[in-house]
């Protein structure tokens, strides 16, 4: 797999905290936001990072009844994430997908439109 850039690590790191089984405050929402900002990626690259590459991976946290609460490490991320080449799809229809919807619009509340 070619080097993936930090900003998507970044992105990465930041979004996946939507996935902790932890309830997301206004601190995260705010933190993912910048990261989202300060990444330059446009928002149809960031709901692809969300949708096509942390999701399938990370939403079985949130329905698992002893799920990572701490974060998972940069190198946990790279080698069980990767880069998606296919166009977002927002998850399903269950309460991991509700929930994340939830999340990102709070986050793309903070953010320039266009991130809604």
């Amino acid at each position: 797999m070619p080097p993936v850039d930090e900003w998507r690590v970044a992105l990465w790191r930041a979004l996946s905290e939507l996935f902790l089984d932890t309830e997301p405050d206004t601190l995260t929402f705010d933190y993912v936001a910048r990261v989202v900002l300060e990444s330059g990626y446009r928002p149809e690259q960031v709901r692809q990072v969300l949708w096509a590459e942390l999701y399938p991976v990370l939403a079985a946290n949130l329905a698992s009844v002893a799920g990572e609460w701490a974060g998972w490490s940069d190198a946990w991320l790279l080698e069980h994430i990767r880069p998606a080449s296919e166009p977002a799809r927002q998850g399903g229809h269950g309460s991991t997908a509700r929930e994340i919807r939830r999340c990102w619009a709070e986050i793309a509340a903070r953010l320039p439109t266009g991130f809604s």
